[in-house]
């Protein structure tokens, strides 16, 4: 026969019954032995009959108030236990992401990215260049502009998937947005872009990407040289923009040879 487990809940109820069904006994065996003998029955005996019951009645409605209270201690203990245990798992994944940061091989993708080509000829370098971004980084769209020293203008220079019924424009430092990057000589991320503004042509039709990378080219001189623009379907993320300014500073290494 299995044991009845102390702290089930019908355990309070079992001996509840079983002290009001002594005390009904009790009193029943000294009701007749009462009748028998032809004596009154004293309101105390009565009492006495059924103060098991009573003092079990009492002791149940304890039992139930301090099961309630645990429970619900318990319930409270769970809930931060649940709450602890999705921090725990935020900071896992922050820390996780973090260490990704960290981690990551810049100086590998870069290898892969700048094209082992002379820099003689600038559209065959540039086209390799920003294939092998768009290759690394799944960019949809790039253009590289680089500075004519002799009259500090930005003039377009090489293209990966650019499409234009007009010659790109120039502009000087300060001119354009484009320009205003070449200025401060900090890279921008510009999400969410208007439809329309960059198009992309392919077999399977036009595409309006929304995101957009500005990165600047700087000479080991700290001048600002040239200008890369990339497009994406995809948010641009704070790797990418670290791998485009190192990108711009090793293209600036390279590139101001012919300056």
């Amino acid at each position: 026969m299995k044991p009845i487990n102390p702290t089930n809940r019908f355990v309070p109820v079992i001996v509840l019954v079983l002290l009001l069904a002594t005390s009904l006994l009790v009193f029943s065996l000294i009701y007749n032995t009462a009748l028998e003998t032809g004596q009154k029955i004293s309101p105390w005996i009565i009492g006495l009959c059924l103060l098991p019951f009573l003092f079990g009645l009492w002791f149940y409605f304890i039992v139930v108030k301090q099961r309630n209270l645990i429970d619900g201690l318990q319930a409270q203990i769970e809930l931060l236990k649940a709450q602890v245990e999705s921090f725990m798992k935020s900071q896992k994944k922050e820390t996780t992401q973090e260490i990704r940061k960290e981690t990551l091989d810049y100086k590998k993708l870069l290898e892969k990215i700048i094209p082992n080509l002379p820099t003689d000829d600038i559209v065959k370098y540039g086209e390799a260049l920003l294939a092998n971004v768009a290759k690394t980084a799944e960019i949809v769209q790039g253009q590289l502009y680089l500075k004519n020293s002799q009259t500090d203008v930005f003039s377009f220079k090489a293209g990966y998937a650019f499409f234009s019924e007009t010659t790109p424009p120039e502009y000087r430092e300060g001119e354009t947005l484009a320009g205003q990057v070449a200025k401060n000589q900090k890279l921008i991320n510009i999400d969410n872009i208007p439809e329309g503004y960059i198009t992309i042509l392919s077999g399977l039709g036009k595409g309006s990407p929304k995101h957009l990378i500005i990165a600047p080219i700087i000479s080991t001189e700290n001048t600002t040289i040239g200008i890369i623009e990339l497009a994406s379907f995809k948010p641009f993320t704070s790797e990418h923009e670290e791998l485009f300014s190192q990108l711009g500073r090793k293209l600036g290494e390279i590139l101001s040879v012919n300056q």
